[in-house]
């Protein structure tokens, strides 16, 4: 009975540290973290969806010839 009532105690306490928390603090920088994080996570989340897609790729090799050389002369 005693770990039911201190469960509820620190969920309390919690859901009242966090709406101080977004009291205390303005909304705007709040949002502006909010986008951040959510575009770096969509870009992490396409990269992956990117690096797991099957790429043909040919590499095409071609004779070296002088004119595309570098030369110091």
């Amino acid at each position: 009975m005693i770990e039911r009532c201190v469960f509820i105690f620190l969920s309390l306490s919690l859901v009242a540290s966090l709406g101080g928390f977004f009291l205390y603090v303005p909304i705007l920088p709040n949002l502006a973290v909010t986008f951040m994080l959510g575009g770096l996570c969509a870009m992490f989340w396409l990269g992956i969806r990117v690096g797991r897609r099957p790429q043909a790729v040919s590499i095409s090799h071609s004779t070296p010839n002088e004119t595309s050389q570098l030369s110091l002369s």
